[in-house]
């Protein structure tokens, strides 16, 4: 959490002297904090928990695509339904390059 001095109002910033740590500004007002080890502890792992429910992990595959869908016979494993966009590769004198990646196998491959 921020903290400002009741002071100056600036920043009041953390620094650690022996075992105490203590918040200090620069026209000399300090504050000890008192740190309850069991209680940054829990927090720590609530938030922990709270981070790995929402946490969704999504592979390239498996990325909702936005690509129009096209009739197209996969190479790979002859399903009949692609995804289609196109790319330009190379300078803008020439043609952009046609991919297609299979709604099945997930297979990618350019004409």
């Amino acid at each position: 959490m921020v903290e400002f001095c009741p002071e100056c109002s600036n920043l009041l910033r953390r620094k650690k002297d022996k075992d105490k740590s203590f918040l200090v500004c620069r026209c000399g007002y300090q504050k000890e904090i008192l740190l309850d080890n069991a209680k940054i502890e829990n927090h720590i792992q609530k938030k922990k928990q709270d981070l790995e429910k929402n946490l969704l992990i999504i592979s390239e595959e498996d990325k909702i695509s936005v690509h129009p869908k096209t009739k197209k016979e996969c190479p790979n494993c002859g399903n009949r339904e692609a995804e289609t966009w196109q790319k330009q590769m190379r300078s803008a004198d020439e043609p952009s390059t046609h991919f297609f990646r299979c709604t099945e196998c997930k297979h990618t491959w350019r004409e």
